[in-house]
């Protein structure tokens, strides 16, 4: 190496994770982290949807009971 050139590296501290087994495992490539991060935001985004539909199911039915409480008192009304 001359004296105009530099090295330089780059290190990234990855989190210890695990894999389907249990196994903890540490990711080796910056494909291992993008694809990981992918899969946590992925994790995260499905167990919110997961949640709204839930709120909505909620939602849903309580409507449902009303519109019936509402058939009930115009049949008897009739």
């Amino acid at each position: 190496m001359s004296t105009n050139e530099t090295s330089s590296t780059v290190a990234i501290e990855t989190p210890a994770t695990e894999n389907v087994a249990g196994e903890k495992k540490s990711p080796n490539t910056l494909v291992d982290i993008i694809f990981d991060l992918g899969t946590e935001w992925a994790t995260y985004g499905l167990g919110l949807a997961k949640s709204a539909l839930e709120q909505s199911a909620k939602t849903l039915e309580k409507l449902a009971s009303s519109i019936d409480a509402l058939k009930k008192q115009l049949a008897s009304k009739a």
